[in-house]
Parts: structure tokens; sequence; C-alpha cells
């Protein structure tokens, strides 16, 4: 029995060392090829390869409708000029803030003017010219305002007879020649037939132009009177 287990002994150890010689080879030729280092290959230079940046399309224009359009320059306008009023030039001259009668014989016509501002423009009729057997032309110049008398009467007479003539404003700028308005005419003022139906040399206004004309213009006011 003995003999039989120093067999086996001996047995077992060969097995062992076989064993132990083959793991050493394994290892040795992985250490041998530990130490020989494999050469390190060089680094291949890398030429970076330029990339394209994008670039940014340009901005597309406003549409037309969000640009505004310049306005257009206004375009002036011919104007008709106004005729010339003969009441406006019937003011030229007079000094400013200086209140004038001017009355037109011819024009059968008078202007009321506060230096160059025209206050009133009426038509009028005169004294009765054309007849030859009195004086009843009224007479002309530069004369001032003398009195102002509200209803009052007019009375005269001449060859031709008297009148009685009853008035509601009464404003004598010469002797007993002056403004008045005439209830009794029947020809319209401005009217040629001034000349042998006209006044016995006073000056016939229309009442509503009187009116004014008695409260706009103190006694003094200057009546230039023209043919």
């Amino acid at each position: 029995m003995t003999d039989v287990r120093k067999g086996a002994a001996i047995a077992a150890a060969i097995v062992l060392l076989v064993s132990l010689a083959g793991c050493s080879a394994t290892v040795h030729n992985a250490s041998t090829t530990s130490a020989i280092a494999a050469p390190t290959p060089s680094p291949t230079a890398t030429i970076p390869v330029p990339v394209s940046t994008p670039i940014p399309a340009p901005a597309a224009p406003p549409p037309a409708a969000a640009v505004a359009a310049p306005a257009p320059a206004p375009v002036a306008k011919a104007v008709a000029a106004a005729p010339a009023s003969p009441s406006s030039a019937a003011c030229v001259g007079t000094p400013a803030g200086i209140k004038h009668i001017y009355v037109s014989i011819s024009q059968q016509h008078l202007w009321a003017c506060t230096g160059g501002v025209l206050l009133l423009d009426a038509a009028v009729t005169t004294g009765a010219s054309a007849l030859t057997n009195v004086n009843d032309a009224t007479p002309v110049g530069t004369f001032y305002i003398r009195n102002k008398v509200r209803n009052t009467v007019l009375a005269g007479h001449d060859v031709n007879g008297a009148w009685h003539d009853p008035v509601t404003f009464w404003m004598p700028f010469t002797g007993g020649i002056g403004f008045h308005d005439s209830p009794w005419q029947t020809f319209p003022l401005g009217s040629q037939l001034y000349k042998t139906q006209g006044s016995h040399g006073c000056i016939h206004v229309p009442l509503g132009g009187l009116t004014t004309l008695f409260s706009w213009a103190p006694i003094g006011t200057a009546v230039t009177v023209r043919t």
C-alpha cells in the first residue's frame, strides 16, 4: 500500500511540473512581446479641410407696399381774380382811421369809408340837373356834416311849386342840401331818371343805408361830391 501511494505521488509531481512549464512559456512569450516596444507610428499631419462658412443671403427688400411713397407736391391751381369793385377803389387815399363819404353823380352812387375800409356802398338819387328853369343840381365839392336830425319835415318852394316832405333821417352838409330818405320816390335809386325827376339838390339814400350812415357818421364827417 505504501509503495502504491509513493508511485502515485511521483506521477502527480511529474504532471504538475509539465503544467508549470507550459504557463511559463506563455508568460515568457508575452513578456518578450511587451519588452520590444512596437514603433510608435509617426503622427500623420492632419491638414484641416476648410469648412465653407455659410454666407447669409442678403435680406429681401421690403415689399413695395411697405415703402411709403413720397407725398406728391401740391399743385398750384390758378384762381380767377375777382373783378375790381368800384366801391373798394372809392376808399383809396382816405387816411387811416378817417371817416369820409364819397358821392358820384354820374354813377348815382355813394360810398362811406373809414380809411381804406368800406362801410357802405349804396345807390342814390341826386338833384334834377337837367331842369332849365331852376338850379336843382347837387353841388360838387368837399363839405362836412353840419347836423343830424331824426323824424323831421323838409319844406321849401321854387318856381315849380312847394314841397313838404316828412323824412326819418336828415343830415345836411351845405346850406339846405344834405342826405335824407325819400319814401315818395317812384323810380329806383341809381336810375338816370334823376336828371329830370331827381331831388331839389339833396341826396336821396335808401332807408337801410341811411340808418347805418346816421349812426356811423358824426357831425364834422367829410362829404365829397364828384361829377
